[in-house]
């Protein structure tokens, strides 16, 4: 079977659900996989930024998440 014969397939099953719930799955999955065609690239400013983050955990300058939540409570007080 062709992929043009299978996708043909694929939709006239489609057509025929009524269960939004699954037809909100199928459309999950296929937005999920149309966006796996393009890949991200990275600016420089990220990269950067990926490398601190990297350096900072290699010297052990990391925060808990629980240490990290209340840092964020306590910014978002002021």
């Amino acid at each position: 079977m062709s992929v043009s014969e299978l996708k043909l397939q694929i939709i006239n099953k489609i057509t025929t659900i009524e269960d939004e719930l699954i037809l909100e799955e199928i459309y999950k999955l296929v937005d999920l996989e149309s966006g796996m065609d393009s890949v991200y690239r990275l600016t420089v400013d990220e990269r950067k930024a990926i490398d601190v983050g990297l350096k900072d955990i290699k010297e052990n300058r990391v925060y808990s998440s629980e240490a990290a939540d209340n840092m964020i409570k306590e910014w978002l007080r002021k």
